[in-house]
């Protein structure tokens, strides 16, 4: 079993706790970081004006270390060498013990933003642009990767439950940091977001399996920090304008009851009405005045880290069945207008033309994946003789 070392994880630690530094340091880590520099991204970004898509550019990540050609071992080892396993990686801002062994989080070598040397008043202003539109905006921020595990096999949905909610906690822990932290080298965008006032975009994402973008098979989220807003978030934000409730809470009241696939008492895991492609799901969180992780009770947050440990496990085991390589997103909705909701997109159905076009033809019906997930879970909540709900 392939896992990275505690003395090793403690020669590449720069931080221990994400709450004893500040964004500006943060800052400061990133431009120090050696070799991560040649791989910084082109610092513009793009806007498609049929649908305000945001296009970053960073030639440098098609350069990215993919685990089928990761370091060889010797032959009596049966799989390739896990660099993060063998601690060849960047500085770790947050290192949190486990029940056996640690979740950190660190900078990542192929970032999709990366820190100027210098923050212009303008940029703060979100109003930063190069000199030609075809140059684009300005776009600058920072890059992280939260390992779930030093156990190279352990991610989210096999770690002990516990070891899940501190996962899930520092994921909170660094959002909070991010957005709330006073520190102005990023734009203010408590405009979008009532009274509370945060700076930049935080964005929180999982990979998993190359089919989605997912490079290394060592357990990992990804968190990007930007001056610039996610144009889901900017989506979200309109709803909640046009019809005077977040996102969350329409999903609540609108989506059928039929279409659940478990209550966690403070969050529900169901397949939204609107479903794209078969296994899509929605972890909704029933307060709708809760829109960001860092803001939950521990019940709250015990009920967000039982469905995502469900619908993984669930997702991990239908795919096989539809005899699909295993692959999937997950997406944390905290932007403004949100309300706050995860959001499951399994690799489970090809995109055509006619997807390109915004007219989705799905392979499946909401209420039959409902039945087949429910299935699966039970299965497993046989296998392992546990309670279906442990918050």
């Amino acid at each position: 079993m392939q896992y990275l070392d505690p003395e090793q994880l403690e020669s590449i630690t720069q931080n221990e706790n994400i709450e004893d530094t500040s964004v500006q340091k943060l800052f400061d880590m990133f431009r120090g970081e050696e070799g991560l520099q040649k791989y910084a991204p082109d610092g513009r970004c793009q806007i498609d004006p049929r649908d305000g898509t945001l296009i970053v550019y960073n030639a440098a990540r098609a350069k990215r270390p993919h685990e089928d050609k990761a370091i060889e071992l010797p032959q009596e080892f049966e799989e390739a060498a896990c660099p993060v396993c063998q601690g060849k990686t960047t500085g770790s801002v947050d290192v949190q013990p486990l029940s056996e062994g640690y979740t950190f989080i660190n900078k990542n070598l192929f970032p999709i933003l990366y820190p100027p040397e210098q923050v212009e008043d303008t940029d703060l202003q979100g109003m930063a642009y190069h000199e030609s539109m075809y140059m684009g905006r300005r776009s600058y921020g920072l890059h992280f990767l939260q390992w779930s595990s030093t156990y190279h096999d352990r991610d989210l949905h096999n770690l002990p439950f516990e070891d899940s909610l501190i996962v899930m906690n520092r994921l909170a822990a660094l959002e909070e940091k991010l957005l709330f932290d006073p520190d102005r080298v990023m734009p203010q965008s408590h405009h979008l977001t009532s009274s509370k006032k945060t700076y930049g975009f935080v964005s929180i994402i999982k990979n998993f399996g190359k089919l989605v973008g997912g490079s290394m098979r060592h357990g990992h989220q990804q968190i990007a920090y930007t001056n610039i807003m996610p144009r889901r978030f900017y989506n979200d934000w309109r709803f909640s304008q046009r019809r005077g409730q977040y996102f969350s809470e329409f999903m609540l009241k609108r989506n059928p009851e039929a279409l659940t696939i478990r209550d966690y008492g403070e969050a529900v895991l169901v397949v939204p009405y609107f479903m794209k492609r078969p296994y899509d799901m929605l972890l909704l969180l029933k307060d709708p005045n809760k829109q960001y992780l860092c803001e939950l009770t521990e019940k709250e947050m015990r009920a967000v880290t039982n469905g995502v440990q469900d619908a993984i496990e669930g997702i991990l085991k239908i795919m096989p069945r539809l005899g699909k390589d295993t692959a999937y997103n997950f997406t944390v909705n905290n932007g403004p207008g949100a309300g706050l909701y995860l959001e499951f997109l399994p690799y489970t159905q090809e995109t055509g033309g006619f997807e390109h076009l915004g007219l989705y033809v799905c392979q499946d019906t909401p209420d039959n994946v409902v039945e087949h997930m429910t299935q699966a879970l039970n299965e497993l909540d046989e296998a392992a003789q546990r309670e279906p709900c442990r918050n």
